[in-house]
């Protein structure tokens, strides 16, 4: 605990090797469970989850990342990753999506209007999850249309369904195609592309930025 205080001191009397762009930028100076260390313009503080600071809502942290709510959009961010100030009203059909330490895009949504988490995955062509994780959310997957897929490890049965409804940040769409492979593999939900084609993405700097084209 010691070290922790400690640790936390010396980041709130030392700035940042890398400035903030603007006086509104919100960052994240540091991860601890269910606690943040984040920045907002000059202003730093240790955000509890649930907590909001100068505007921003904490909503959840790991030591891989923090989930924030600015002005109702929700955002997630690394360690040491900001996001520039300035905020306006946020555009529904658009969702910003800040990668993990490892590159990746996850990001928060709902199946059949169930809160869930996706992995952003282009190569997938539909969204793709676990027999687990479809039980987990009341999906009766068994009465969609049955194969065999070949995975790493062994042939295993595949159901080829359709969902009600998709939805990430105000993008929501429905009747979405989706495929369940049976037992806990893939560990996340899969955004394929039967969700994915019905928007548009792109890359700033590694902000992904989805929009649902119309």
């Amino acid at each position: 605990m010691k070290c922790l205080r400690a640790c936390i001191v010396l980041l709130l009397l030392v700035p940042s090797a890398t400035a903030l762009a603007g006086s509104g930028d919100v960052k994240v100076i540091a991860l601890f469970s269910n606690k943040a260390l984040l920045q907002v313009g000059e202003q730093q503080k240790v955000v509890s989850a649930g907590e909001t600071f100068a505007g921003v809502l904490l909503q959840s942290a790991t030591g891989r990342g923090a989930v924030v709510v600015i002005d109702g959009e929700t955002m997630n961010l690394g360690l040491n990753q900001s996001i520039a100030g300035n905020f306006k009203k946020p555009d529904r059909s658009r969702l910003r999506i800040v990668p993990d330490a490892r590159g990746m895009y996850f990001v928060k949504g709902t199946i059949n209007d169930k809160s869930t988490s996706f992995l952003v995955d282009t190569g997938a062509t539909h969204v793709t999850m676990s027999g687990n994780k479809a039980r987990a959310l009341k999906i009766d997957f068994k009465e969609g249309s049955r194969g065999m897929a070949q995975t790493a490890a062994a042939l295993v049965p595949v159901w080829q369904i359709e969902l009600n409804s998709v939805s990430i940040g105000g993008i929501k769409l429905r009747n979405v195609s989706a495929t369940v492979i049976d037992g806990d593999k893939p560990s996340s939900v899969l955004l394929g592309n039967s969700f994915l084609r019905h928007t548009d993405m792109q890359q700033a700097n590694s902000v992904l930025i989805i929009r649902k084209r119309y």
